[in-house]
């Protein structure tokens, strides 16, 4: 994929949007296009052989010279640096040719896809694996498993962080930004249109899993009720999403609801950290269960 050496420097004033999301930035559109990058696309950001990050384009910014890319203290405080700097911008958002013990290794950040290229019935995603919000995409694969017999898909990316524990801060890419232009094995069923989709993810607050997306309210509260019941020694609370709740999924951009037909019929589970570490099991085989007749 192309490179490009770049200046990064610190938005302007206007750049609201890059000064309130850490994970945004801008670029020149004409410098933009020779990588073969467009708006709202990933691009990988390398200060050096252990600072790296991934970043939305979120704005296009005629610049001279035209290398330059503008981030906000945050966006830039992702690689280590509250000044400006200079780096390489890459188009190549994953490195999925890497074996994962390989990609652990290197620090690296990889993409998988389990598909028979025909299933439309449930694809199971954790978009922030490995060690960005670890044992989601275990819960992803686990249900892929579990239901192999009903050709269910899964999809997962992957992420470590060399020589420390911010692979969050290095991989990390909202819900609603992931641009199947950017992961070419998410784009291979991105527009074959599920009939349902769950994706599993880390939530920071202790003690609770959220259950939220586009889906009908009956859909949730079967996935509530079914984990509620696999969890119930633990004392983890379990709730279903308010409207507009923060990490509530219900955005139809959230890619777990875009992969739906008309982009209603998604799940998303928040997870607390114990969640995951102590239960990621009894909570994905308790989806699982909810899933299983439906696909009959």
């Amino acid at each position: 994929m192309a490179t490009y050496a770049a200046s990064i420097v610190k938005a302007r004033s206007c750049q609201t949007d890059l000064l309130d999301h850490a994970e945004h930035c801008s670029v020149d559109p004409h410098k933009l296009a020779t990588i073969g990058c467009a708006v709202g696309q990933q691009v990988r950001v390398r200060r050096n052989a252990t600072q790296v990050g991934l970043y939305t384009v979120s704005e296009i910014l005629t610049e001279s010279p035209d290398s330059v890319v503008r981030m906000g203290l945050a966006g830039r405080r992702r690689l280590d640096c509250d000044a400006e700097f200079g780096a390489e911008v890459d188009a190549q958002a994953t490195r999925s040719d890497l074996k994962e013990s390989e990609a652990q290794t290197a620090g690296e950040f990889i993409e998988r896809l389990r598909d028979d290229g025909t299933n439309t019935g449930l694809i199971a995603i954790a978009p922030h694996g490995g060690a960005i919000e670890p044992h989601t995409d275990q819960q992803a694969e686990h249900v892929a498993t579990r239901l192999a017999a009903r050709g269910v898909s899964a999809w997962r990316c992957k992420g470590w962080s060399l020589g420390d524990d911010r692979a969050g801060d290095r991989w990390h890419i909202t819900s609603t930004d992931i641009d199947p232009a950017s992961f070419p094995r998410l784009a291979t069923v991105s527009s074959r249109g599920f009939a349902n989709a769950v994706a599993f993810h880390g939530l920071e607050q202790p003690g609770i899993i959220l259950i939220g997306g586009t889906a009908p309210m009956t859909l949730k509260e079967a996935i509530r009720a079914a984990v509620e019941g696999a969890t119930s020694a633990s004392g983890i609370a379990v709730e279903i999403a308010r409207p507009c709740q923060r990490f509530g999924g219900d955005d139809p951009r959230n890619i777990v609801n875009r992969l739906t037909v008309f982009s209603a019929f998604g799940i998303q589970l928040e997870q607390s950290p114990e969640a995951r570490k102590d239960h990621w099991r009894e909570i994905a085989d308790a989806v699982a269960d909810v899933y299983d007749p439906l696909l009959a």
